[in-house]
């Protein structure tokens, strides 16, 4: 561990530099740590019994304190994470037995490295099929997840990839139009208010219309598309559900799957000008991609489209109306506002964080990882490393150099979507910043609330208000 040192002889570790005061139990095998600001971590010696040897498990440091589904850590990790970046960048979280990736050097090398780090085993569902679920569908039925580029690798991500991405680059070509209409409408419905949830009654009716629309399905189905999307985050990003609701996710994806066969059956049948028609003609050229393959990822763009997205424009809109000073500026000059967007996304990510599985045995932040190893690389901790991004923890539209964020991923597992999310966020604060110019948040607004998932919280609510407009003359 960086700046620790043990005095064999006498048992006393001594910790250099930064106020750190250290005392280790032999016994437990534990060093903990704490500084003057109050934090205090644990981490595991390397001093193992014989029993133990051989596992890089116990020798891997464990940053104690540190549970990514308690509520107070899901809605701010970072000052635990920032602790880990310099003492441990590389631990092990035992009771999710996931091996914690902090800095974003090796963050990109797992996303670089497809060959070591596999996303076969990215979005598999933490809670057991339920009885119900068997007697529907069958015990041996998979969750629709098979064959998703997100968990896919080499060659099948390869030929996936292309055949999505140039549907989906088509697919949005034309969409500015209708996206500006829907914000119209969605904005008209509120504006008389003067005050609204962000997260419920702005942001989600956007994105998942847009989605929604994208894939071909009436907006009259956006609300099944909602539940679809929260259904993908919680069963795939929480072990803390209850039984009835993992009961509720685990058939929304059984609905789902039905829903998309359909869907595809009719477009075959009848094309439109939207992403799914695309892909099946695509299909019907000769690309190698399944029905279930299409129906799989199209429920991944759904889920990948629009609690995401949503967030991010709450957590903008959260950012600027605390920053009071940089929100006059962008108000001021509107070409500050694509490097603002960016310094929102390298702060409040789309998405935490992704699993990976090791295919061997690996060496990675001075950690060894074993083969099977699963990996969590937090991409929201790198995007805060104080080693790429000065005073990380600040939010300054005008820093220099916002191209380095890993919010959309790197290399060849960048999100196909980042186009799409960028459009709408762009949009969605012109409209806001334009429409309501006294815009703050509501005096009940709190603390922000966030749904139990490692992958992707979901911002629960964001209560704002304006001055309404006046009576038409």
């Amino acid at each position: 561990m960086k700046g620790v040192t043990i005095d064999a002889a006498h048992s006393e570790p001594q910790l250099e530099g930064s106020g750190w005061r250290c005392g280790m139990d032999l016994t437990a095998g534990k060093v903990d740590l704490g500084n003057e600001e109050g934090w205090r971590l644990s981490f595991t010696n390397s001093l193992t019994t014989d029993g133990d040897r051989g596992d890089p498990r116990a020798l891997c440091p464990h940053l104690a304190g540190y549970d990514p589904l308690v509520p107070e850590i899901v809605a701010d990790p970072f000052p635990l994470l920032s602790i880990a970046r310099v003492e441990q960048p590389v631990f092990f979280l035992e009771k999710y037995d996931l091996w914690v990736v902090t800095r974003l050097d090796d963050v990109l090398a797992v996303y670089k490295n497809m060959d070591i780090f596999s996303s076969g085993s990215a979005h598999q569902p933490l809670m057991p099929k339920p009885q119900s679920v068997i007697d529907r569908v069958g015990e041996e039925w998979p969750l629709p997840i098979d064959g998703l580029l997100n968990s896919s690798d080499p060659p099948l991500h390869g030929t996936l990839r292309r055949t999505l991405l140039d549907a989906f680059i088509a697919a949005i070509r034309n969409l500015d139009p209708w996206i500006d209409q829907r914000l119209e409408e969605i904005t008209n419905q509120i504006a008389h208010k003067g005050e609204a949830d962000l997260v419920s009654e702005f942001a989600w009716p956007l994105t998942i219309s847009t989605m929604a629309r994208l894939v071909g399905a009436p907006l009259t189905e956006a609300g099944r598309f909602k539940e679809w999307a929260e259904n993908w985050f919680e069963l795939t990003g929480s072990s803390n559900l209850s039984k009835e609701r993992a009961e509720a996710c685990w058939m929304g994806f059984v609905d789902f799957e039905e829903y998309m066969t359909e869907m595809i059956a009719e477009r075959r049948q009848v094309p439109r000008d939207d992403f799914l028609s695309r892909v099946i003609e695509a299909q019907n050229r000769g690309a190698a991609i399944t029905d279930r393959q299409i129906g799989t990822n199209m429920l991944g763009f759904v889920a990948a489209g629009t609690d995401t997205t949503a967030n991010t424009i709450a957590q903008m809109i959260h950012l600027l109306l605390t920053h009071p000073d940089q929100l006059a500026e962008v108000r001021r000059d509107p070409t500050l506002r694509p490097a603002m967007i960016e310094e929102v996304l390298r702060m409040r990510v789309p998405i935490r964080g992704v699993i990976r599985k090791t295919t061997q045995a690996t060496k990675l932040g001075g950690v060894e990882l074993p083969e099977g190893a699963h990996v969590f690389i937090h991409v929201g901790s790198a995007c805060r490393d104080a080693d790429k991004f000065a005073d990380p923890e600040e939010f300054n539209i005008h820093r220099e150099n916002l191209s380095k964020h890993a919010a959309f991923g790197a290399g060849r597992r960048m999100c196909i979507g980042a186009p799409l999310a960028r459009k709408e966020i762009a949009k969605a604060l012109d409209v806001l910043l334009n429409r309501f110019p006294d815009l703050q948040l509501a005096p009940e607004q709190g603390p922000l609330r966030y749904t139990s998932s490692i992958i992707v919280p979901s911002l629960k609510s964001l209560r704002i208000t304006w001055t309404p407009p006046g009576p038409k003359a």
